[in-house]
């Protein structure tokens, strides 16, 4: 009996019920975290690493991340930060000594095109095969942070003479976000103890033009003030920057100003950090991962008003999600990182995590009992719509109390199904609520751990 019970758990276990979120692979031993990626289709992926093992780690993947080859001949050894790639062949990445370094035959070698010590790599992007930007540490207060311009399709990088003075303040890997070559925005980090404010740079006019900043306000601690490490913008105007404590600020006129944003239900400014935003432009989708008791991904689609949380993988809410990249609004991956992590990577398959079973456009609404009921700590929760319209499907308490929001959005006719993770919640019994073009319905269901 105890048998046939482990399997049944086993085979429970191995249904994903249609998440949002799948793991794809965890990167081959030491498997190192990942710093940064590229992601340049379907199929071509590189990431770049800690020196686990004394050694540096960069890799490429050719078939999405199933598999992983190391591909880090000459890179010192020494964590590397900042990727981007053109294809399987042609790339760029930096390092933790402020070097970057040009490979043209897939990795196999890498040449040195710069190198500025005490400096450090925060990320590198090329617009197309000649220009390219490429921004780092300042090497110190006083001086230029190391904002670079390429021309040349990256054999040498250039310094931007209007490259912002440095005040006690850094970069931070991957805090920055583009909508075109001239409009550019860049997070940093207050390096003054117990400091409460740090900057976002903007320009308009290109690595070469006009720099602007806003002091936005944040949490420090006894050895440094707040890191704003998480950027993503929609379009010229809007967008929102994160922090390391869990500030979380939104602009409308391009980052002239910020205002504050209410952090998704259920978490409280100083519980959680902000480790990295990404923007699919296609459709105003912003995503936000966060680590605290957990990691967790939440979207927006109306900077922050709402939040509609996204599922992860086990490998995932025990790592940490440390950079997204997304192809389309259907397909994104996300590497698995953090000090001490095993490296790995995630798949998005979206457009959302609900799945319409199928093509069928059903007679009534109506909302399903969750299945399993009771459960630990993931149930499918199913609904069907006869028409398309707003649907919201909230969770409630005992006491009557929202904590979470699984669906808030516009959605086609079908019957659909979602799955609930409580892994953040305690036993007890639970409600679920669905409002859909004058609608609704009430259900309980029953977590026990």
């Amino acid at each position: 009996m105890k048998k046939i019970l482990t399997i049944l758990l086993l085979l429970i276990a191995g249904i994903t019920y249609g998440q949002t979120w799948t793991n794809v692979s965890s990167l081959p031993a030491p498997n190192p975290p990942v710093n940064s990626m590229s992601v340049v289709d379907a199929n071509t992926i590189w990431v770049c690493c800690d020196a686990s093992g004394g050694a540096a780690r960069v890799y490429l993947s050719t078939n999405g991340g199933t598999s992983w080859n190391l591909r880090a001949g000459g890179l010192a050894a020494v964590n590397s930060y900042g990727m981007f790639a053109f294809d399987a062949v042609t790339a760029f990445v930096g390092n933790t000594n402020g070097t970057l370094y040009k490979t043209t035959n897939g990795g196999n070698n890498w040449t040195q095109v710069f190198a500025v010590s005490g400096s450090f790599t925060n990320g590198v992007h090329m617009f197309n095969t000649n220009y390219g930007i490429y921004y780092g540490d300042p090497t110190g207060s006083g001086v230029p942070y190391q904002f670079r311009v390429t021309t040349d399709g990256g054999n040498t990088w250039v310094v931007s003479p209007t490259a912002p003075i440095a005040s006690s303040e850094f970069g931070v890997i991957n805090a920055w976000d583009w909508t075109d070559s001239s409009h550019v925005w860049i997070g940093s980090a207050n390096t003054t103890p117990n400091a409460t404010t740090a900057k976002v740079f903007k320009t308009s006019t290109g690595f070469y033009g006009t720099w602007s900043n806003v002091l936005l306000t944040g949490t420090g601690s006894s050895t440094a003030g707040p890191y704003f490490q998480a950027v993503a913008f929609n379009d010229n105007m809007n967008g929102m920057v994160g922090s390391s404590a869990g500030e979380i600020y939104k602009t409308v006129n391009g980052g002239t100003s910020y205002t504050a944003v209410t952090p998704p239900a259920g978490l409280t400014t100083g519980s959680f950090a902000v480790i990295n935003m990404h923007s699919v432009k296609a459709d105003g989708t912003i995503r936000m991962c966060i680590v605290g008791d957990t990691t967790r991904v939440f979207k927006t689609t109306n900077l922050g008003t709402t939040w509609i949380r996204e599922w992860l993988p086990l490998q995932a809410t025990l790592g940490q999600v440390q950079h997204m990249q997304f192809l389309n609004a259907g397909l994104g991956y996300a590497a698995l990182g953090g000090t001490g992590m095993t490296g790995g990577l995630i798949k998005y398959t979206g457009p959302s995590g609900i799945n319409n079973n199928t093509g069928e456009i059903p007679a009534a609404f109506s909302l399903s009992q969750n299945y399993p009921n009771p459960f630990n700590p993931s149930t499918m929760i199913s609904f069907a719509l006869p028409k398309s319209g707003m649907v919201t499907l909230k969770i409630y308490n005992s006491l009557g109390k929202e904590v979470e929001t699984l669906v808030n959005e516009n959605m086609a006719a079908g019957n659909h199904e979602i799955t609930f993770n409580a892994s953040g919640l305690t036993s007890g019994i639970y409600f679920y609520r669905i409002n859909a073009n004058g609608f609704t319905d009430t259900k309980k269901m029953m977590l026990v751990k």
